[in-house]
C-alpha cells in the first residue's frame, strides 16, 4: 500500500495511509496544524481530478440556475464548498444534501455552513459513483429541485455498475466503448438520476465533452432527451492548481432541446453579457462559445475574389509519423513542436539538410511545406512555412503541402490573428488541446486576385 508523507512545521513528516482519515490526521498533527494540512491534502486532490472551484465560478453557475425558491439542493463531490456556499447565499431556506467520498468533508462543511448560519444540512459520506446511490437519496430524501456538481476530471477504473448508471439516464449508447467514459460523463449521468422531471442541474463539464469529436454521440443524446438551459466557457486557471478548460452546463430533465440554445463566456472575472444562440444541430457539432462566436469570413480581407475551404485547395494535408520521446530515444532527429517556438510563428524557416532514404515512407518536410501543430496549449501559435532543408516529422505536427501559389497567402492567412482565433476555437482538450485534420480541412481560405 502506498503512504502519502506529509511534511508541516518545517520538521516533522506526517505519513498518512488514508490521508481522507480524519481520526489519524488529527492525531498525529494536533487540531493547531489541522487547517494547515487539511489546506495541503485539498492540493494533493486537485492532482488526481479534484479541480476546486473558485467562489466566481460557483456564483455564476447557481445565479444561472432558473429556481427562484427551491425546497432542495443537492450538491454531488463537495470539495471546497463554493458551489454550496453560493446556493445558500441565494437561496438561504432550502435543504441542502452534500454527497463526498471523503470523510472529513462532513466536518469542513459544517464549519463553512456554521459561517454562513446554516443549518439545514445533511450530509452523505460515500461514493458518488455507488450505484445504489440513487435509490437511497430518493428513499430518504424523495426527488430534489436541483443538483449542483464540479466532478473530477480523471477516468475511473471501470465497473460493470457503472453501466447501469449510464443507461437510467440513457447515456448507454453515447461512446463506442462504455469503459473509454470520463468520471465527469459519469457524474453527470449520476446527478440526472437524482433529478425529478423540471428540475435543474448545474454542472462543470471538461472541454472534451463539449467540443471533442469522441464525445459527438454523448451531445446528440443529451440534446434529444433533455433541455440545456445555458452552456458557459471557462477561461484557462479557472480552477486552482490547473489550467484544465471547462464548461458551465445548465440542464433541464423532461424534455428535449428545442429552439435556440445560448452559449456565453466567462473572461475577466464576469459573465459576459453576448450570448450566441445556436440551434440544436449546430450545438451536437460543439456547444463551445470560442468555435461558433469564430465562424463569419475574415473581416479585414480585401479584394477577395472567393473563400474555399483549405480541404478544397491543398494538394495534401498529412500528420506526421513518428512518435517523438520514442524516436529521439533512438537516436533519430525528429522535427516536433517544440522546434516551433512562437516567436517564429507565420515566418518561413530553414532545416537541417536532412534527406529521406530511397524508399522511406515516412512524413518529411520539404521546402514549400507548411508546419503547423497538432497538439498543444498554444498550438494556435505554432505555425510555419519551410523555406529550405527537410525533416522528418513528429506525429504531433501537420504538414500542409499547398500550390505554390499559394502556399504564402495560406501561411499569412493561418498565422493572422484571425487564424490563431480560428484555430485556437477549433481544437478541444481539457489539458493540452487537439486540433483534428477534420477540422483544420475546414479552415476557410480567402482567395485573392
Amino acid at each position: 500500500m502506498s503512504v502519502l508523507a506529509i511534511e508541516y512545521a518545517g520538521t516533522e513528516v506526517v505519513p498518512i495511509v488514508n490521508w481522507a482519515d480524519n481520526k489519524n490526521l488529527t492525531e498525529k498533527v494536533g487540531w493547531r496544524n489541522y487547517e494547515r494540512v487539511t489546506r495541503m491534502i485539498d492540493h494533493l486532490r486537485s492532482q488526481f481530478g479534484g479541480y476546486y472551484t473558485k467562489p466566481a465560478i460557483g456564483q455564476t453557475l447557481i445565479g444561472l440556475m432558473s429556481l427562484q425558491k427551491p425546497e432542495g439542493v443537492i450538491d454531488l463531490g463537495t470539495g471546497g464548498g463554493s458551489l454550496i456556499l453560493a446556493a445558500v447565499r441565494r437561496w438561504p431556506n432550502l435543504n441542502l444534501l452534500t454527497i463526498d467520498i471523503d470523510p472529513m468533508s462532513d466536518q469542513r462543511l459544517a464549519k463553512l455552513l456554521a459561517s454562513e448560519a446554516f443549518n439545514c444540512h445533511h450530509h452523505i459520506q460515500t461514493d458518488v459513483l455507488e450505484p445504489e446511490l440513487a435509490g437511497m437519496v430518493i428513499s430518504d430524501f424523495g426527488r430534489f429541485d436541483a443538483v449542483v456538481c464540479n466532478p473530477p476530471f480523471t477516468k475511473p477504473l471501470w465497473r460493470n455498475s457503472f453501466e447501469g448508471i449510464l443507461e437510467d439516464a440513457g447515456f448507454s449508447g453515447c461512446m463506442p466503448v462504455l469503459a473509454e467514459a470520463d468520471s465527469a460523463l459519469l457524474f453527470l449521468a449520476q446527478a440526472l438520476r437524482l433529478l425529478g422531471q423540471g428540475s435543474i442541474l448545474g454542472i462543470i463539464l471538461p472541454d472534451n465533452m463539449i467540443s471533442g469529436a469522441k464525445y459527438l454521440k454523448f451531445r446528440k443524446d443529451l440534446l434529444r432527451q433533455y433541455q440545456v438551459d445555458a452552456v458557459v466557457r471557462l477561461p484557462r486557471r479557472a480552477f486552482r492548481h490547473t489550467d484544465a478548460i471547462a464548461h458551465i452546463v445548465i440542464i433541464r430533465k423532461g424534455r428535449g432541446a428545442s429552439g435556440l440554445i445560448p452559449l456565453r463566456r466567462f473572461s475577466d472575472g464576469r459573465l459576459s453579457t453576448e450570448a450566441i444562440m445556436v440551434n440544436v444541430e449546430q450545438a451536437i457539432i460543439r456547444m463551445d462559445y470560442n468555435f461558433h462566436a469564430i465562424s463569419a469570413p475574415e473581416p479585414d480581407v480585401t479584394n477577395s475574389l472567393s473563400v474555399s475551404t483549405l480541404g478544397e485547395v491543398a494538394l495534401g494535408v498529412h500528420r506526421g509519423s513518428v512518435q517523438a520521446t520514442a524516436s529521439r530515444q533512438a537516436g533519430m532527429q525528429v522535427f516536433h513542436t517544440t522546434e516551433m517556438p512562437e516567436s517564429l510563428t507565420g515566418r518561413w524557416i530553414t532545416l537541417s539538410p536532412q534527406f529521406p532514404t530511397h524508399g522511406d515512407k515516412r512524413i518529411w518536410a520539404e521546402p514549400g511545406d507548411l508546419l503547423i501543430a497538432r497538439v498543444g496549449r498554444n498550438l494556435e501559435r505554432k505555425v510555419v512555412g519551410v523555406r529550405n532543408g527537410r525533416a522528418l516529422l513528429s506525429d504531433c505536427v501537420y504538414r500542409l503541402r499547398m500550390p505554390p501559389s499559394l502556399a504564402t497567402l495560406t501561411l499569412r492567412q493561418l498565422s493572422s490573428d484571425y487564424g490563431r482565433d480560428w484555430l485556437n476555437s477549433r481544437s478541444s482538450g481539457v489539458g493540452a488541446k487537439q486540433l483534428s485534420l477534420t477540422d483544420l480541412l475546414t479552415f476557410p481560405i480567402h482567395l485573392t486576385a
